[in-house]
């Protein structure tokens, strides 16, 4: 039913997007080559095939420690939330996502920069050597 205020029932027009201007920066289409299969990438591929696997994988080899290397243990007290980025960042490339998560991470000087760097939000813990 018509409204007495809009005449015919009519509302407001809608506001379209001003058309943009064209350039030929960054319109060239890429033509982008045809993906191998799946199979065609496992037969080119130097990384092993672990044999058992459902399907025949791919793994990637396991990452390890130096034996008899040094770590420490570092435990975030307080959140992130409200800390500028660099300090949000520092706890991300610790591994630290919440408060009392426990990582253990090697003891160099680097390590010990970043936790120095962030030490309102995270310690290390003097007596601990597993997670």
């Amino acid at each position: 039913m018509p409204s007495a205020r809009k005449p015919g029932g009519v509302g407001r027009a809608k506001k379209t997007a001003p058309a943009r201007p064209t350039s030929a920066k960054g319109r060239a289409r890429r033509t982008a080559a045809p993906k191998p299969h799946a199979s065609e990438t496992a037969e080119a591929s130097a990384t092993p095939v672990v044999a058992g696997e459902a399907g025949g994988r791919e793994t990637a080899p396991a990452r390890r420690r130096a034996p008899g290397g040094k770590t420490i243990t570092i435990v975030q007290y307080a959140s992130g939330i409200g800390c500028p980025k660099r300090q949000k960042r520092v706890l991300r490339s610790l591994g630290l996502r919440h408060p009392r998560h426990t990582v253990v991470r090697p003891d160099n000087p680097a390590v010990r920069g970043m936790v120095n760097a962030i030490r309102h939000l995270a310690r290390i813990v003097e007596g601990g050597h597993g997670a």
